[in-house]
């Protein structure tokens, strides 16, 4: 079984080659939908305008939004995923106490014509969808040196440990599979594992 994003002709062509990435992303707030990207300027796409999030430093693009967004398993369990977001003292100070536990978060991954740019070689796609699982905030700093930003960690579902009921077995494969022998070898090689014939 292969995972598949529907990825457009136009994006995997210009995977191909070199580059310029972009995430999108989608934030239920308690003040409404925030829709941003990791470029600078406004990206329009679906109808709706993109706010930067990267700033020009010296020729540096620097980006006010990091995600951390775990990698794809087929496992039960699932990494963390957190997004960090740095902003001015007073703007992260009037988020504090706002109540955004499960409200979704979504973020595509797509290409853009120039570095930083905001024309899309082609649509996105879905590459993170989840929620927001909590907030907290970091202060850090020596002598003019003052950080601070607002850390978001994101849930993607009910823990394996929640909900480690989840099972494949042989009558599951044969339902979906009715002519698929495979599972049904599995099984007898498993039963002379455990019971070995004796003679």
């Amino acid at each position: 079984m292969a995972l598949t994003r529907n990825a457009p002709a136009g994006l995997i062509s210009a995977l191909a080659g070199h580059f310029h990435p972009v995430m999108l992303i989608e934030a239920e707030w308690p003040d409404g939908t925030v829709r941003m990207h990791t470029g600078t300027g406004t990206l329009t796409w679906g109808g709706e305008d993109w706010s930067g999030t990267s700033v020009d430093i010296d020729g540096a693009l620097v980006s006010l939004v990091q995600l951390e967004i775990p990698a794809e398993t087929g496992g039960l369990a699932t990494g963390d995923a957190v997004a960090h977001v740095a902003a001015r003292l007073e703007d992260v100070m009037d988020q504090r106490g706002k109540s955004i536990r499960n409200l979704p978060f979504t973020v595509w991954f797509g290409v853009t014509t120039e570095r930083g740019g905001t024309t899309l070689v082609t649509d996105p796609v879905s590459l993170f969808t989840g929620y927001f699982a909590g907030q907290s905030f970091r202060f850090s700093g020596q002598g003019m040196e003052f950080l601070h930003d607002m850390t978001l960690p994101l849930g993607t579902g009910p823990s394996a440990r929640a909900k480690a009921s989840i099972t494949h077995g042989y009558e599951d494969q044969i339902a979906a599979y009715p002519g698929d022998t495979a599972g049904r070898q599995v099984q007898n090689a498993i039963k002379r594992a455990r019971n070995p014939a004796v003679w």
